[in-house]
């Protein structure tokens, strides 16, 4: 008896320390569920001045809005893109440090075997590949009796510069029995762990980020997987395809806010703002429309294009 009563004593709460109490659990409520409730319900975006924003493009947009951003020169004559060198590239447009990764990623091994195969180059995007196609001397598409060991050694006969990636090509090795490269977009999970160099954990992050993503576009991504180096992305590269056009990409008149948040290019604010202009104001007709965000500039532009269209 004297046992229950000290414990019903030791636990007893002073009317005053209840009220403490309560009053925590108030502020713990607050703090846990407010921001959520704001973000949500009450915050809303800077809001547009869209008139302003247009006044702030140059000339040649406001006189015409669909105009694409151009800063590129096609080629007086038609070329063979396995044998340009910095300078042609540095030409067309490319920095040099965009020059230098085709070349970089020729030197691995590849060959452009087709006009397609342009695309793979990771700072060829569609507005460049358009200017660049009519001038490009590669085929449609690739006979089927085409012999690789011959097309590669025609393309690099005339630039040592790229000499060292017709290794695969040696004596005694038959083309045909190579491994032949395969989409990162659309391989399996066994399919990529065929390459030499790819394991289950680099197989299955693969997967994940191209989920995330809605596809991948440039080996240099892969350098953010744990455990793929500079090294490593050199040895696996030449097995892979990334072709842009198998990108499952975002529509940013359609999508809701939660789908555009969930890709990792698009912060919380950045998908709030879309929504909030085609919302209040109108549809995007073209994706520099992004601009007219506060929150998107040049370069966040340019790495979302990959990602989006309008319809």
């Amino acid at each position: 008896m004297a046992k229950n009563q000290w414990d019903k004593e030791k636990v007893h709460f002073t009317k005053r320390a209840r009220r403490g109490l309560f009053v925590l659990l108030i502020l713990f409520i607050l703090v846990a569920v407010f921001p959520r409730l704001y973000y949500n319900y009450i915050y809303t975006p800077k809001d547009y001045n869209v008139s302003y924003m247009e006044s702030l493009r140059p000339k040649n947009e406001q006189q015409d809005t669909t105009e694409k951003y151009n800063r590129y020169q096609q080629p007086s004559t038609a070329f063979d893109p396995n044998t340009y060198l910095l300078e042609d590239w540095m030409e067309i447009g490319l920095s040099e440090k965009q020059a230098n990764s085709i070349l970089n990623y020729l030197k691995s091994g590849a060959v452009l075997k087709v006009k397609s195969d342009v695309k793979k180059l990771y700072v060829v995007d569609e507005e460049l590949y358009e200017i660049l196609e009519p001038k490009i001397d590669l085929p449609e598409a690739l006979p089927s009796n085409t012999n690789y060991k011959e097309k590669a050694l025609k393309a690099k006969k005339d630039n040592p510069l790229n000499l060292d990636s017709l290794n695969s090509y040696g004596e005694g090795n038959d083309p045909a029995k190579e491994m032949k490269p395969i989409s990162i977009n659309l391989a399996s999970k066994q399919e990529l762990m065929a390459i030499s160099g790819i394991g289950k954990y680099t197989a299955d992050e693969i997967i994940k980020m191209r989920e995330n993503y809605g596809g991948i576009i440039s080996p240099n991504q892969l350098l953010d997987i744990y455990r793929v180096d500079q090294e490593r992305l050199d040895k696996i590269t030449p097995y892979l395809i990334f072709d842009k056009s198998e990108v499952n990409k975002l529509n940013i008149n359609t999508a809701s806010e939660a789908q555009l948040r969930r890709h990792p290019l698009i912060t919380r604010d950045m998908a709030k703002s879309i929504v909030f202009f085609r919302e209040n104001h109108r549809k995007y007709e073209e994706l520099s429309g992004l601009l007219l965000s506060p929150y998107i500039d040049r370069e966040k532009l340019n790495a979302l294009t990959p990602y989006l269209k309008t319809e």
